[in-house]
């Protein structure tokens, strides 16, 4: 009664309710917090993805290494870690026709040279992704970059460091993946080795269309064509008739091989078979052992109906081999080029890039690697692209080969001095050579 009031009993009914308010809202925020964390939590895991390995040994060959192999995400994998590292790591990519053992030279060399690498199949296969609505093409960027960091994190728990450096390597569509991943993730790379790639998915699976089609026309008549080719090199079917003469629609043929006008980029270039490769051309045989038809068919069949959801010529619901021939990506609605051309490289380089590109490649014409430098140059000029780019182009060799997996190790070095060029501001280290010498040529930088 005489003392002071306990402020604590004498709070109004307002109080009191503003007590409850500011609990619930705790209480609320408390809730949200918790769900928010649990939310980036559970990104932050579907980020790093959780690998499922099937197989991890020791092996030793091509020199001893531990081997990894299993599934990331939905995409198969293997990595390769050699007991006499480097410090450094090669990320492959596979051709289009490939999986996550598709290395081809690329693993035996750089495990040779002592760097860690790794391969995906990319969550796809060429011959079943029509019949899998949820794989895609464009699925590639997010699975290399997935087992991308998987194994950078992985070397750091197995090696005790980090790698210094990261390249990404590979050739055909490995060669496209490999530009497209470093233009886009140049904090994830340090620069690549690009062999004879695709620039344009949509122009290059045009081109096989094409190519098919008109060598079709001129099947008959192959065997004089490369005769002609062979004794001149220099021959114009156009001015120097065969004997018996090309009728009209064959000459038309032949000159739409080596003239097949593609666009990327904002840039106008020719995708074209190259004159004196006519040797390339025709289905493989005792004959024409090196012959590439069949394969090139072999990419539309299996690629077209997926390419162009919306091709379907006699509405019957199944593309005919008459029909994917006469394909023409110029010819598809809006949807398919906004699609496929997101696939396009750009040129927006970071970091050096070295491409060794056959000058007879029937695959993937060498007008692909010609416009990418073009694409390069238009971004930085002719002086910077040099900065950036290194094109050598090796005679007479078609899609890859003995001559590219020699020249590797070359290659290898050179990107090497050239990374440590650019980073010491030329006190140590080079730029890539005028000419690379590789195991079985020397070869001009273009």
């Amino acid at each position: 009664m005489g003392g002071p009031p306990n402020l604590a009993q004498c709070r109004s009914r307002w109080e009191d309710r503003m007590t409850g308010h500011r609990f619930r809202i705790s209480i609320v925020r408390f809730i949200a917090s918790y769900f928010i964390a649990v939310a980036i939590a559970a990104f932050a895991t579907s980020a790093r993805a959780q690998a499922n390995i099937d197989v991890d040994e020791h092996r030793t060959t091509p020199v001893p290494h531990r081997y990894i192999h299993g599934i990331l995400g939905d995409a198969k994998f293997q990595i390769a870690l050699p007991d006499n590292w480097n410090g450094e790591f090669a990320m492959g990519a596979r051709g289009f026709s490939g999986d996550e053992n598709a290395s081809g030279a690329f693993k035996t060399v750089g495990l040779q040279k002592g760097y860690a690498y790794a391969l995906s199949d990319q969550g796809w296969n060429r011959f079943t992704i029509i019949d899998q609505p949820e794989d895609k093409y464009y699925e590639s960027r997010r699975r290399i970059l997935q087992l991308t960091q998987y194994t950078k994190a992985l070397i750091s728990r197995y090696y005790g460091k980090p790698a210094r450096r990261t390249f990404m390597v590979g050739g055909s569509n490995g060669g496209h993946n490999t530009k497209m991943m470093v233009e886009d993730y140049p904090e994830e790379y340090d620069g690549g080795l690009a062999g004879y790639g695709i620039t344009s998915h949509i122009e290059w699976m045009g081109s096989n269309t094409r190519f098919v089609r008109n060598f079709d026309v001129i099947a008959s008549r192959i065997d004089d064509i490369i005769a002609k080719r062979t004794a001149r090199p220099n021959w114009d079917p156009a001015t120097t008739p065969l004997s018996p003469p090309l009728t009209p629609d064959q000459l038309q043929a032949l000159l739409n091989i080596y003239n097949m006008p593609a666009h990327v980029g904002g840039l106008a270039f020719n995708i074209g078979r190259v004159p004196g490769s006519e040797y390339r051309w025709p289905p493989a045989s005792a004959k024409w052992p090196l012959g590439s038809y069949t394969a090139i068919l072999g990419y539309a069949t299996t690629s077209v109906a997926k390419f162009d959801r919306f091709y379907d010529p006699n509405g019957d619901g199944v593309l005919s081999l008459e029909e994917i021939k006469a394909w023409d990506p110029n010819l598809s609605p809006p949807p398919v080029a906004n699609d496929l051309r997101r696939f396009d490289n750009t040129g927006d380089l970071q970091h050096p890039i070295i491409i060794g590109h056959g000058s007879h490649d029937p695959i993937v014409s060498p007008g692909e690697t010609l416009v990418y430098k073009r694409l390069v140059e238009a971004r930085f000029g002719v002086a910077g692209a040099r900065n950036l780019l290194a094109v050598y182009f090796i005679p007479g060799m078609g899609h890859g080969g003995a001559e590219y997996d020699a020249a590797l190790p070359a290659m290898f070095n050179a990107l090497e001095a050239w990374v440590d060029y650019r980073e010491s501001g030329g006190r140590t280290g080079s730029p890539p050579p005028n000419v690379l010498v590789g195991g079985l040529g020397s070869y001009p930088r273009n």
